[in-house]
C-alpha cells in the first residue's frame, strides 16, 4: 500500500529549514502507516497524477503548516474503507478545535500531544466540514470531484461530507507573527530600532505605528525578508551572524532568535556596541526548565517540532540562570527578567520533592522569559 502526498509548494516554507523538517516529518508518518509515499506539488499536475491508474489509492493532502500522525492516518484510512462507508474523504479534528479535560496541561509537546490524540480516536468518528489544512482521499474520489470542479484546488474547498477522525494540527505561522506582548516592555521614545529576525516585519511595522520610530530589520529566510521590505525602515537579508551590523539603536529586539544561534556569546560582544547609552536588547528566549520538558525527560522524551519550546533548530537551550551568566560575562550588567508563565503541575512537584530532589517552581511555571539587558 503507498500513499500519495500532495503539499502546495511554498517558496516561504521551502527556504525555512523548520518547516523543511515538517515535510520530512509528515512525509515519515506517512510512510509508516500507508508503507510508501509519493510527493507531487498540489498544482495543475497533480490532477493528471489523480487519473492514472497506476498512482496509489491513497491521497494525502496537506498545507506546508499542516501534521498528522501515523495513528490518525492509518484510523482515517481503516473508516474510509469500513462496511457502508460512502465517504470519498475523511479530515481529523485539529487540535485548535479540540478542548483538553479541565485537569490536563495545553499541548506543549509532542508526547501530550499523542495522548490526546489517543483520546480522540477513541471518540466516534464525525463529520469533516472542510479538506483543508490536512486530509486523506480515495484516489478515484478527489480524481471525480477535480474533474467537476475544474481543479484539484476548486475540489478541495468545495469539500463536504467527509468523515472526521483523529487529530491533526496546523502549525503557527512561523514569519507573520505581531509580537504586541512586547509593547508594555518598551520604554519610549524610541527613535531607531534594530529588530533580528524581523520575520515578515509584523512586528517591526507595529513598533513603527505605535511608536513613530525606524525600524531596520534583519531577516534569513529571503521571502520574508521581501516582504518586511515593504514595512519597515530598511531590511537586511543576511545571516546576523555573518552580517558586519553599524549605527546605534535605542532597542535591538530579537524574539525567539537567540537559541538559534550558534554563537551567542560572540552576537552579544556584537551588539553591545550598537546600543546607545540607556540602550536596551530585548530577547524572548524559551526556557528549558519549563515542566512540559521536564515531564517529557523524565518520561524519556525529548521530541523535536517545528515551532516552541523544543524547535528543531534551537542550537541552545537555556533557563533563567544560564541567561543571567552569559549576559554578565558579555558585560551587561543591568538585566530584567520577565517571565511567560505557563502551568505549574502539582503532581510534579510533589513526585520530585518526594525523590528528595532540588524544586524550583518558578522555573517549571515558565515557558519562557523577556530578557531586557542594558550595558
Amino acid at each position: 500500500m503507498s500513499v500519495l502526498l500532495l503539499v502546495p509548494a511554498s517558496p516561504l516554507y521551502l527556504a525555512s529549514p523548520e518547516f523543511r523538517f515538517l515535510a520530512r516529518w509528515l512525509e515519515g508518518e506517512a510512510r509508516a502507516a500507508f508503507g510508501a509515499v509519493e510527493r507531487h506539488d498540489l498544482g495543475e499536475a497533480a490532477r493528471d497524477r489523480l487519473g492514472d491508474a497506476s498512482a496509489p489509492a491513497w491521497v494525502l493532502v496537506a498545507e506546508p503548516e499542516a501534521f498528522a500522525g501515523r495513528a490518525t492516518l492509518a484510523a482515517l484510512a481503516a473508516a474510509l474503507t469500513g462496511a457502508g462507508s460512502a465517504a470519498g474523504w475523511g479530515a481529523p479534528r485539529l487540535l485548535a478545535e479540540v478542548e483538553s479535560p479541565p485537569a490536563a496541561p495545553p499541548v506543549r509537546t509532542l508526547r501530550v500531544f499523542e495522548r490526546l490524540e489517543s483520546a480522540v480516536l477513541a471518540q466516534p468518528a464525525g463529520e469533516a466540514a472542510a479538506a483543508l489544512p490536512i486530509s486523506l482521499w480515495r484516489r478515484s474520489a478527489l480524481a471525480a470531484a477535480a474533474a467537476a470542479a475544474g481543479s484539484v484546488a476548486a475540489a478541495l474547498d468545495g469539500a463536504r461530507g467527509g468523515i472526521r477522525c483523529g487529530l491533526g494540527h496546523r502549525f503557527v505561522g512561523y514569519y507573520g507573527q505581531r509580537r504586541d506582548d512586547v509593547l508594555p516592555l518598551l520604554r519610549a521614545p524610541l527613535a531607531e530600532v534594530l529588530e533580528i529576525g524581523c520575520g515578515d516585519g509584523a512586528t517591526g511595522e507595529l513598533l513603527q505605528q505605535r511608536l513613530g520610530c525606524r525600524v531596520t530589520g534583519v531577516e534569513l529566510n529571503p521571502v520574508a525578508a521581501a516582504t518586511a521590505a515593504r514595512r519597515l525602515h530598511r531590511v537586511l537579508c543576511a545571516d546576523v551572524e555573518q552580517l558586519e551590523l553599524d549605527g546605534r539603536f535605542d532597542l535591538v529586539l530579537a524574539l525567539e532568535l537567540f537559541e538559534h544561534l550558534t554563537e551567542q556569546e560572540a552576537f552579544l560582544a556584537r551588539i553591545r556596541p550598537l546600543l546607545e547609552p540607556e540602550g536596551t536588547l530585548l530577547l524572548s528566549v524559551p526556557n528549558v526548565g519549563a515542566a512540559a520538558v521536564v515531564e517529557d525527560l523524565i518520561a524519556g522524551r525529548f521530541d523535536y517540532l517545528p515551532v516552541g519550546l523544543l524547535c528543531y533548530t534551537h542550537y541552545r537551550f537555556f533557563t533563567r540562570a544560564t541567561l543571567a551568566s552569559w549576559l554578565e560575562r558579555s558585560g551587561f550588567s543591568r538585566v530584567r527578567f520577565v517571565p511567560q508563565p505557563g502551568e505549574l503541575p502539582e503532581r510534579l512537584v510533589a513526585a520530585v520533592a518526594a525523590a528528595g530532589l532540588e524544586v524550583d517552581r518558578d522555573s517549571l511555571a515558565t515557558l519562557g522569559f523577556f530578557v531586557l539587558a542594558q550595558p
